[in-house]
Order: C-alpha cells, then structure tokens, then sequence
C-alpha cells in the first residue's frame, strides 16, 4: 500500500470515528468509555472521550487535506 493509499484510509477512518465519539452518536462515547473503564484506562467521565474523537476528527481532516481531497 503506498502512502496516498494509507493517508485516505487513515484520515478517513479518523474523521467519522473520532465525530462519532466527539458528538456521543448514539452513545458511542458513552459505550466506548463504559468499555474502557472496565479496563481503569479512562477516567470515569465521558468526557475525556469526547475530546479524543475531536483530535482524531481533526487529525483525520488534516490528513485528508494533505492526501488532497
């Protein structure tokens, strides 16, 4: 896979996961946090969550900004 290839894939995988956390989509930040808290990874706020989705949207952005869409 060449790097044009793998720019496209990742920024778009990014930018609709990380919109669907950062909104809460149908609770997706609230399942994934409950998931992860299982784990003692993440605090026990949802909110966390959230602003981790919206650093990926805007990684995911960017880098479909860079491959040129």
């Amino acid at each position: 896979m060449n790097s044009h290839a793998f720019e496209l894939i990742w920024g778009s995988v990014a930018l609709v996961g990380g919109v669907l956390l950062a909104a809460n989509v149908r609770g997706s930040a609230d399942r994934f946090q409950t998931m992860s808290y299982a784990y003692r990874s993440w605090p026990g706020s949802v909110m966390p969550c959230r602003v981790i989705g919206g650093v990926f949207a805007l990684m995911g952005a960017g880098s479909l900004v860079v491959a040129g869409l």
